[in-house]
């Protein structure tokens, strides 16, 4: 198959749209999911406090896990790995569903489903990412980052409308069989690849005689680009760059709309993302600190007009430009490890900067929620402007007088 636009320049390597069709159809799942359990706990509970525990409740196997999740990345096989985290998600997600339906459902189990599968997300990640390079070697490594957060964010264009109007005519329920189903088709790619069409041999030969754990730390934490890189995009995640909480909180308490619109917003913030991405996508060049510092300061300022909106239409409007911009941070923070990590060390970087990752997001979800509820939503992402903006400066500030190589 010939593909000559840089766009989509990664779709050549067989493997790759195999697993790229896959990772699509999850990508659906995971926000037709998302959406029905930020909207069932809100049917539940009326609180935005509830929201943001079970939101940590999502993230938080992250701090304990993932560094496991980097450290399999290098030791094991990484396909039959994926294989068994995508069938583990697929039973929870199926468990979670019949519970709703059955109409056993309450606080406990929804948080309960949340921490299984955010289980599954922290071993996952790192070793999902550490894959594509195998999948189309180190040179479009770049273009298929891009077309990975494209994926990622069709997913969100098309999940939470999905979503939206299925919790409408039959509850949430469906919404949690989808996701179900569509852990099967990524199952399905996963054994449809074939191993030796791989880009990188070198990485699924080094599987078993990389370095522990303990060195991958000493690796991150003796490159400071590195370290600075992970903080930038896991402290902006930490204060709602997904908008998970607050467009949940904004729909339902501040335009007083349904589970449709709530979805809807899902929508608009995914084609600012998709759009992004495949901006990003003609980039060939691994991103700098800088370039990270810059893409989180722009982040900061369509946060500021979120907050501002006036009604639900301006705010629909400024989450399409949030989307768009988180593409930047995300895009450039996790190429960035390709720059400033070495490859035998690859895999544990990536466990390293999912633990920050998700460890932050599981301590910020609680406060956005307390904020939400006692103040107000726009108060919310109000804050997260702020922090996003001071961590923004420092990074900028820290190497101004760096001069990265290319």
């Amino acid at each position: 198959m010939k593909i000559r636009n840089p766009i989509f320049s990664s779709l050549r390597h067989r493997n790759y749209r195999i697993y790229f069709i896959g990772s699509a159809m999850s990508s659906i799942g995971t926000w037709v999911h998302r959406i029905a359990q930020d909207w069932l706990v809100l049917e539940l509970t009326n609180s935005g406090q509830a929201l943001g525990i079970v939101v940590s409740a999502q993230f938080l196997p992250g701090f304990f896990l993932s560094l496991t999740g980097g450290s399999i990345a290098d030791r094991f096989d990484r396909r039959k790995t994926l294989i068994l985290c995508n069938l583990f998600g697929s039973l929870t997600s199926s468990a979670l569903g019949l519970l709703v339906i059955a109409g056993r459902a309450n606080l406990t189990i929804v948080t309960a489903a949340a921490f299984l599968l955010g289980t599954t997300s922290a071993i996952d990640g790192p070793i999902r990412q550490s894959y594509y390079v195998m999948l189309v070697g180190e040179k479009d490594l770049p273009n298929a980052m891009s077309l990975n957060s494209a994926n990622l964010n069709i997913g969100r264009l098309i999940g939470p409308l999905l979503s939206g109007i299925l919790i409408e005519r039959f509850g949430t329920g469906p919404s949690f069989l989808i996701n179900s189903a569509t852990y099967v088709v990524v199952l399905v790619s996963l054994v449809l690849v074939k191993p030796e069409l791989y880009k990188v041999r070198a990485l699924a030969n080094e599987i078993i005689h990389g370095p522990r754990l303990r060195a991958g730390f000493q690796h991150v934490l003796s490159r400071p680009e590195l370290v600075m890189s992970i903080l930038v995009v896991s402290f902006l995640a930490m204060w709602g760059q997904d908008m998970q909480i607050t467009s949940a909180m904004m729909a339902k308490e501040t335009f007083a709309r349904g589970a449709a619109s709530f979805g809807a917003l899902g929508t608009s913030i995914a084609s600012g993302a998709i759009l992004g991405a495949l901006v990003f996508a003609r980039k060939s060049t691994l991103p700098t600190v800088r370039d990270i510092g810059w893409a989180a300061m722009k982040m900061a300022g369509v946060w500021i007009l979120a907050s501002l909106a006036p009604n639900y239409i301006s705010f629909a409007v400024a989450l399409f430009f949030c989307g768009y911009f988180a593409m930047e941070v995300n895009i450039s923070g996790n190429t960035s490890l390709r720059r400033y990590a070495s490859p035998s060390f690859y895999g544990r970087a990536w466990g390293i900067y999912i633990f920050v990752w998700q460890s932050l997001i599981a301590l910020g979800a609680p406060i956005l929620g307390w904020i939400g509820q006692n103040f107000s939503p726009r108060a919310s992402i109000g804050v997260g402007a702020l922090m996003a903006m001071l961590m923004a400066s420092y990074a900028l500030a820290r190497f101004r007088l760096i001069q990265d190589t290319e």
